[in-house]
């Protein structure tokens, strides 16, 4: 066994995410999760892709779901300024936060622009 294999065993003994898994291969998404629980979130997050990918566009999103927020909130800012033939620059957010007053099952419909 080498080193590197070594530090992995150690490592998922320890239920920890080992380095090699969000940092080298840049693939994983940062969190101080325990492994248990960060396998836990991964398996939400494919879920949530796959049910976008197969259902088409969600009625809600699950935001801190998302590996990169930052490029969810410009392509919705892109995609409003397309539609309505305007500069993104000159496109801000509102947000109205249903979960106070619905649980999440209970959004049946789309915003008519924006997420």
């Amino acid at each position: 066994m080498n080193e590197e294999l070594e530090l992995l065993g150690i490592k998922m003994m320890n239920n920890e995410v080992p380095p090699g898994w969000t940092e080298e291969f840049g693939c994983g998404f940062l969190s101080i999760k325990l492994l248990s629980n960060w396998l836990g979130d991964l398996g939400q997050r494919m879920k949530m892709m796959r049910s976008w990918e197969a259902n088409g566009t969600p009625h809600c999103f699950w935001f801190s779901g998302f590996f990169f927020p930052h490029a969810f909130l410009t392509g919705t800012k892109q995609n409003y300024a397309r539609k309505h033939s305007c500069p993104i620059d000159r496109v801000a957010f509102e947000f109205e936060l249903l979960t106070d007053k619905l649980e999440v099952n209970e959004i049946t419909e789309k915003a008519p622009d924006g997420c």
